[in-house]
Parts: structure tokens; C-alpha cells; sequence
């Protein structure tokens, strides 16, 4: 296709439109949280939890992540490090997401389409293997357990495959 035709083409009130909004909104959430995690890792919120939740790291680890923190300066540097690091991580989907989505999804290229469509959903499994000791050990997730990077786009992603699927085939 020519790129000038696909640019003009292009509008923000079609399928193909509203899926870059959703995985624009995506890559900025990434960004955003990517941006925050470092930041609010060692503040008082921040040292409320562990891993996912007060109660459900409580629930799991048997003690207040506060008080696991404070007894245990070693592993409070681990997770400094650990969430300092998985901030960056944070930052560099985010900016692969809204590269991919701006430069090749606006464009109406599939293998933009696909590549988002792939990274979104193989984050999943892992997902799922963060939450099986929580599982394991009998502790009930609940929506309001879980942190934003879980959520949102997730709940943005199926939108955004389906009004891209539909836009890429029009």
C-alpha cells in the first residue's frame, strides 16, 4: 500500500481509529505506572505491599509487608531494585506499544496489528504464575487486590483486538 494513501485514509471515528486510542491508552498506562513504580516503591503506600496487595501478600507471607520490610533490609534492597527494574521495563512496553501502534497500526499494517495483539496477550500466562502461590495457598483474589498494571490493559486489550480486527479487514 501506499504510505500516503494509508495516512489519509486514516480516522480516529472508524474501528481501525478507536483501536489506536485503546492501545495508545495502553502504551501511556504503561508509561505512566512505569514512571510511578520507582518512585513509590520505598514510600509508605508503596511499602504496603509486596508483591499484589496488603492483604493478600499479609495472607501469603504470614506478616505486614511493612513489617517484612522493616525486619528484613536485604530483601526491602531486593525489591527496591526489583521494582526500580520492572519500572523501566514498564517504560520500554509502553514506548513499543505506542511506536507500534502510532508508526504501524495508524498505518494499517497487520503485523503491527499482530505484534500488539501477541505482546498483550502473552503477558497472561505470566500473570498467572504470579497469582498461583497466592492460589495455592488457598487466598481468594479479588478485583480490588490487584494493581492497575493488571487491569487496565487487559480491559483495554480485548476492545482493541476486536475494533482492530474489524478496522484491518474494512
Amino acid at each position: 500500500m501506499d504510505h500516503s494513501q494509508t495516512t489519509t485514509s486514516f480516522q480516529w471515528a472508524s474501528p481501525l481509529g478507536i483501536s489506536t486510542i485503546l492501545f495508545i491508552i495502553s502504551g501511556v498506562i504503561h508509561i505512566l505506572i512505569g514512571v510511578l513504580t520507582p518512585l513509590a516503591v520505598n514510600s509508605d503506600f508503596g511499602r504496603k505491599v509486596l508483591i499484589i496487595s496488603n492483604r493478600m501478600d499479609m495472607e501469603l507471607f504470614g506478616i505486614e509487608p511493612s513489617a517484612l520490610l522493616n525486619r528484613n533490609p536485604e530483601l526491602a534492597k531486593f525489591r527496591t531494585l526489583f521494582f526500580s527494574n520492572a519500572g523501566g521495563s514498564l517504560i520500554i512496553i509502553g514506548i513499543f506499544m505506542l511506536s507500534l501502534t502510532w508508526f504501524g497500526l495508524r498505518q494499517q499494517l497487520w503485523w503491527a496489528f499482530l505484534t500488539l495483539v501477541v505482546t498483550g496477550l502473552v503477558v497472561l500466562p505470566f500473570w498467572f504464575l504470579t497469582f498461583k502461590p497466592y492460589l495455592k495457598a488457598g487466598i481468594s483474589i479479588h478485583f480490588a487486590d490487584l494493581p492497575p498494571i493488571f487491569w487496565i490493559p487487559t480491559w483495554v486489550l480485548i476492545p482493541a483486538i476486536i475494533f482492530g480486527w474489524i478496522g484491518l479487514r474494512s
